[in-house]
């Protein structure tokens, strides 16, 4: 077998629950997966070849055939719809087997568990033909760019290589942390990460890690030293210049020491290092809206948009420019799909327990209500997101999007009763 060539499926067999709808996923990988892969060309000439095992292999013994595709296939795609356990463990098989080489994709429908809400999959639809045909284009289009870059994409993989060297403690420390996160205790988990660092400050990881939980409860000076430190330690880490460009674009606007960079530098190396990173190219809007650089704005979350297949923060940005450069909501059928796709996403969030991704999950599909002109649901939601704040400046900056159509004169009823009750969290809450 020659698996230089071969794309390992992982996802689903027969017809299976995504949530409470029945999905028939052998449907899926012959009309949507299988020709999406065959026809992703190779670097050395070539196509990718989509293989997929024929039965349940943990409805008995494990299958030396199966580990074999996990370990040496050339790529693996792996479906995490429905939340397989089947799936979850070949993909974790796979992620410790294989550094680079490994997409993953979900349905929008699908609800994600708080455990693994850190995973990026990216969202497809197989139905109806126009939506599997986008399917397909954008899994080619993945596995192209994946196979030409080659980059580190396992999270088992990127910890591993940066605790190689590390003394013991620092896993029994690490551990800690990650039992702090899960009780949601942050400062906890920021202090045991902070003695980590200490005793290993040669690790970029825990220098990143650290400035995401610090980031996290706004403490934007020490997250941003801490993503420095992982950048001097690993200079080619896209991630940490990613949160370098937005912890530094926030203490531009804060004028907090050590303010004086905005951030696009970063972002820019980001995105050069990282094509496909959605966050950082709308974090490079967000810069450019913050200067009044509209056009340029636009540009950028057009480009999240579509590399994310649709992700609802640039796109709800990008309609926010549209509006303010016409005067009035702008919303063309392709946008009104998306947004009804995205709400869909949004709400399996919400409903998540705890909360995926809040209060942004409640505040976005707030934004999504405004539009479709459910003013009630619009202002319920934006209520349950202020809740979900911890800091002032979250629901300052969802206020200062929405003001983007107050200064273009966009009409929208519900709009000025939402900045306002806005502003109340923000007086409530601390910076």
């Amino acid at each position: 077998m020659d698996y230089s060539k071969i794309c390992f499926v992982i996802m689903p067999f027969g017809t299976k629950a995504v949530g409470a709808k029945p999905v028939n996923f052998d449907s899926i990988y012959d009309g949507v997966f299988a020709p999406a892969i065959s026809a992703a060309p190779l670097p050395e000439g070539g196509n990718l070849v989509p293989k997929r095992t024929d039965k349940d292999f943990f409805s008995g013994l494990i299958s030396q055939e199966m580990f074999q595709y996990i370990e040496y296939s050339r790529f693996a795609l792996a479906d995490i719809s429905g939340l397989n356990a089947n799936v979850f463990y070949e993909l974790g098989a796979r992620h410790r087997a294989r550094e680079s080489g490994t997409a993953i994709f979900r349905q929008v429908e699908a609800p994600i568990p708080f455990d693994i809400n850190q995973i990026k999959a990216l969202p497809y639809e197989y139905e109806p033909d126009d939506k599997a045909k986008q399917a397909r284009e954008l899994i080619t289009r993945v596995l192209t760019e994946s196979l030409q870059q080659n980059r580190l994409d396992s999270p088992i993989q990127a910890a591993l290589r940066a605790q190689r060297t590390s003394p013991q403690q620092i896993d029994g420390l690490l551990q800690k942390a990650e039992d702090a996160i899960r009780n949601q205790d942050r400062p906890a988990a920021i202090s045991i990460l902070r003695q980590a660092a200490q005793a290993q400050p040669d690790n970029p990881l825990l220098h990143f890690k650290l400035g995401l939980l610090m980031k996290d409860e706004g403490q934007w000076t020490d997250a941003l030293g801490s993503f420095v430190t992982a950048i001097q330690h690993q200079a080619d880490y896209a991630e940490a210049w990613r949160e370098r460009g937005i912890a530094e674009n926030k203490l531009y606007w804060k004028k907090t020491p050590p303010a004086g960079l905005t951030g696009e530098d970063s972002l820019g190396k980001a995105v050069e290092l990282n094509p496909r990173d959605f966050d950082a190219l709308a974090s490079l809007g967000g810069v450019f809206k913050r200067q009044g650089r509209l056009s340029e704005s636009a540009d950028a979350y057009r480009r999240a948009t579509e590399v994310s297949n649709g992700h609802p923060y640039p796109l709800l940005n990008e309609i926010k420019l549209r509006s303010h450069k016409e005067g009035k909501l702008m919303l063309d059928a392709t946008r009104k799909f998306q947004l009804v796709r995205a709400e869909r996403s949004l709400r399996v969030q919400v409903q998540n327990a705890p909360p995926y991704n809040a209060p942004w999950s409640y505040f976005d599909l707030a934004e999504i209500r405004l539009y479709q002109g459910d003013t009630d649901g619009f202002l319920n939601l934006l209520a349950e997101g202020a809740l979900n704040c911890s800091h002032s400046w979250q629901p300052k900056t969802f206020r200062d999007s929405l003001k983007l159509l107050v200064e273009g004169n966009v009409q929208i009823p519900g709009l000025n009763d939402g900045i306002q009750r806005l502003d109340e969290a923000i007086q409530a809450l601390p910076d």
